[in-house]
């Protein structure tokens, strides 16, 4: 760091600590060289003696390079290799500031070469951001992961071709770079589809812990309280069927949790599970329960989950979380992110509990046990892939569904074949490394969360009986009759957890909570247990949570109400995103998460007028308190049913 001591090194440290770390003098065996070209006042880049650029004039080569580009002012631009230092020049000026451009280079040791002549300019404005080489990588990824990508349309790649011809590296860090953020544009969009309902829901079932059976706790109560037990996450793809066999020979030994796919499946070979897991915001996630007597069975539930569910007497009681990422931003800072709706838990409960998610129940599912301290994970029907070109096990819902459509010119196999054909399919090794396996993208993109996860549990050890599905790095592959050997050695668990009163039972049964109270008996060994229950549900609670809540919900709806009435009556000249009831309304995230499609759009479109823009976030704030007013009536009978 010695020879980094003028005050616009020190400026831009400041602002992005990590660039620091490039002068801790990494060793190499490259030797790299910046070099004046034959054109005057142009420079290029050596390794080992091989320019990496033209050495006549790379700014020329430059420039017909980037031309060949299409760059939009919301496009996040990456550069693979360094080796022409005016291509990293050109395209920071093609960029408006605080466009985000990423450098990616792919050794340490060359940042130092061309940070005064070359960096330095480029990294003073913001929104530019240098990774190179491997100590960085991880960082680079974790900037990516964190990137608030409402504003972004697109990704553009750029690539230097020297560099990225002579290094396979840069190859890999593409095909990552691309899955990374495909799956943020995939989280960008579930968001804009989804988000007012899981704000909705949220609110409705917050407001209701406390007040009914099922009584609701949080993760938090079992963090930890499993260590040294072996659990087994159950999934509904197509060789759950065949697999059955090995968990029923293996019960005793095993705490059970089902994806609710699964759950009909179990049902029917007679496997009680311990618990099930739900995630889906919406009310189809009913039919995976539907005709089921499952009051034995803990729910296990996001706080996004269909209230149509908890509305039903079917479960003995209700595991709440909140899903939530942590990532690590480009300056070392841990950011949190959660779910809509899920900021307002803290409100309700003392700690709901954090659990991370890949998008499906089997990905929450895992992170459960993980938050829950089990030692082992065997994975039952986690096929991630179209196993026999079948896409679930026989026995879940939605087989049950084809079954009724099934005629001479209709088949089970047909409507498989056709729901396969109308999505982005690919092969990937099958499990067991013996050939492969069909997929699709979003069963693909659940297979890397599975493999990231699993690099990240070294504490503990995951077994995917499984030889029909895709192969999980990470997860040791094992046939059934291998999985029952593992296990020969582990006793019988005697179901410890139903010791914990989230699976006892006696407060369940109705003679025991709603007729002693009727008839004023005696206290009973069921209402005793029911109000050992019920404080220790109470002491994870907030006092008055769900009311607060209530109230809050109340007042803000009438305070937005009453702000948009005065700001109408004004004389249009003031942005409405400039105004005082819109500031407010950054604060509460819960309201501004609901108007986000509207807010990213009049980000994106900035030569709209500002009558129009007005217009668009006064509308679509106005449906959104009608939404609310009308989806959780009557649950707040105070208002009118006219919003």
């Amino acid at each position: 760091m010695s020879q980094i001591i003028d005050p616009i090194s020190s400026e831009i440290f400041e602002r992005k600590p990590y660039l620091q770390n490039y002068f801790r003098n990494f060793s190499s065996e490259n030797l790299w060289e910046l070099g004046s070209a034959k054109k005057p006042g142009e420079y290029y880049v050596s390794l080992n003696g091989e320019p990496l650029s033209s050495s006549f004039s790379p700014l020329t080569q430059a420039i017909r390079l980037l031309d060949s580009y299409s760059l939009r002012a919301t496009d996040i631009v990456i550069l693979f290799g360094l080796g022409n230092p005016h291509l990293i020049q050109k395209i920071s000026e093609t960029l408006t500031p605080g466009q985000i451009l990423i450098l990616i280079g792919d050794d340490e040791t060359l940042i130092p070469v061309i940070w005064e002549k070359i960096l330095i300019p480029v990294l003073q404005v913001p929104g530019r951001h240098l990774f190179s080489g491997d100590a960085f990588f991880p960082l680079f990824f974790n900037y990516l992961e964190s990137l608030p990508i409402e504003r972004v349309s697109g990704l553009k790649v750029i690539r230097n071709p020297t560099d990225t011809n002579r290094n396979p590296v840069f190859r890999e860090l593409e095909e990552k770079t691309q899955t990374v953020f495909s799956a943020k544009m995939s989280d960008l969009l579930t968001k804009f589809e989804f988000e007012r309902l899981w704000i909705k829901n949220s609110i409705w079932n917050l407001v209701h812990v406390g007040k009914e059976t099922p009584l609701r706790h949080p993760i938090s109560s079992l963090k930890d309280k499993f260590k040294g037990l072996t659990a087994v996450l159950v999934s509904a793809g197509p060789s759950l069927r065949k697999n059955l066999p090995w968990l029923q020979s293996v019960r005793d030994k095993v705490f059970v949790l089902s994806c609710d796919t699964s759950l009909k499946v179990l049902i029917k070979a007679g496997i009680e599970a311990d618990g099930v897991v739900t995630l889906d915001a919406q009310t189809n996630s009913f039919f995976h329960f539907m005709g089921e007597s499952l009051t034995r069975i803990p729910l296990f539930a996001d706080l996004v989950s269909s209230p149509t569910l908890l509305r039903e007497p079917m479960f003995h009681s209700v595991v709440h979380s909140v899903t939530a990422k942590y990532q690590v931003d480009a300056e070392g800072s841990l950011v949190r992110e959660v779910t809509a709706g899920g900021e307002l838990a803290e409100q309700v409960f003392r700690e709901v509990g954090d659990i991370q998610s890949g998008g499906s129940v089997a990905t929450t599912a895992f992170d459960m046990l993980r938050f829950m301290g089990f030692t082992s994970v065997y994975f039952l029907g986690q096929d991630l892939a179209y196993s026999g070109r079948e896409i679930h096990s026989t026995g879940t819902h939605h087989n049950e569904k084809w079954l009724t459509l099934i005629g001479r010119k209709n088949s089970l196999e047909r409507i498989n074949e056709v729901i396969i054909r109308k999505r982005e399919t690919r092969f990937v090794p099958r499990a067991g490394g013996k050939g492969s396996v069909l997929t699709d993208y979003v069963l693909d993109l659940y297979r890397h969360w599975f493999e990231e996860s699993a690099s990240s549990v070294s504490e503990m050890q995951l077994f995917n009986v499984n030889e029909d599905g895709a192969e999980i790095t990470g997860i040791q592959t094992l046939s059934p009759e291998k999985a029952k050997e593992n296990l020969i050695g582990t006793p019988n668990h005697n179901y410890p957890w139903r010791e914990l009163s989230i699976w006892k039972l006696d407060s369940m049964k109705e003679s025991g909570i709603e007729k002693t109270i009727v008839n004023q008996s005696p206290p009973s060994k069921a209402k005793k247990e029911n109000t050992k229950r019920q404080i220790e549900v109470t002491s994870y609670l907030l006092p008055n949570g769900s009311e607060n809540l209530y109230r809050r919900i109340q007042k803000d709806l009438e305070f937005m109400e009453d702000g948009l009435e005065k700001f109408e009556e004004k004389i249009p000249t003031q942005a409405f995103q400039e105004s005082d009831l819109w500031i407010w309304m950054r604060e509460q995230s819960y309201l501004r998460r609901m108007v986000r499609k509207t807010e990213i759009y009049i980000l994106r479109h900035k030569d709209l007028e500002l009558l129009r823009k007005n217009q668009l976030m006064i509308q679509s704030i106005k449906k959104e308190i009608r939404y609310l007013k009308r989806s959780l009536y009557p649950m707040m009978d105070s208002f009118p049913e006219k919003g």
